[in-house]
């Protein structure tokens, strides 16, 4: 997978990911990510991270269609908030791959065609990309393990270190 797929953040938990992992200001220069017009109005605020630069995260607005069909999907699908469902809608209707640390929305949307990355897929593709070195992609990693608001597990992070490191080493 690349980065260059255009990108729709649904909820503020990649964001504060992103953030306590220190390397929001270099995802937010991308210019395929996006985030919904509802999620930016409504659901950011200063715990999310630095709204400086929360607020150069480009806006997809949603059409009216797409709203109207929040509601049909909400009868038939329990567990989504109507901002989970908007998001999904508006990366299916774009082709866009959907950032996520909702495990419900996860689960509905790769089952109804929708792409999802979520946190530490992302630091990967950055590294990837070279956006960010394996260091910084490393040091992102150690910065996520020692915010405990992270809902990312441990061992999870220490895999992805620990695939780093290899990298670094075969470099």
């Amino acid at each position: 997978m690349t980065i260059t797929t255009k990108i729709i953040i649904t909820d503020t938990n990649i964001i504060t990911d992103l953030s306590n992992a220190n390397i929001l200001d270099k995802f937010v220069k991308l210019d395929n990510v996006y985030i919904s017009d509802m999620v930016k109005q409504d659901e950011i605020n200063s715990n999310t991270g630095n709204i400086n630069i929360i607020k150069k995260f480009k806006t997809i607005n949603s059409t009216a269609e797409e709203i109207n069909e929040i509601f049909k999907i909400s009868k038939e699908v329990n567990g989504l908030s109507p901002y989970d469902i908007i998001n999904f809608i508006i990366a299916r209707n774009n082709s866009a791959i959907l950032a996520t640390g909702d495990k419900k929305l996860k689960d509905y949307s790769e089952a109804n065609g929708v792409k999802v990355i979520r946190t530490l897929k992302i630091i990967k593709l950055m590294k990837e990309n070279n956006i960010i070195t394996i260091k910084e992609a490393i040091n992102s990693c150690l910065s996520l393990k020692e915010h405990n608001n992270t809902r990312i597990p441990s061992v999870d992070i220490d895999n992805v270190i620990k695939e780093f490191e290899k990298d670094s080493v075969t470099v």
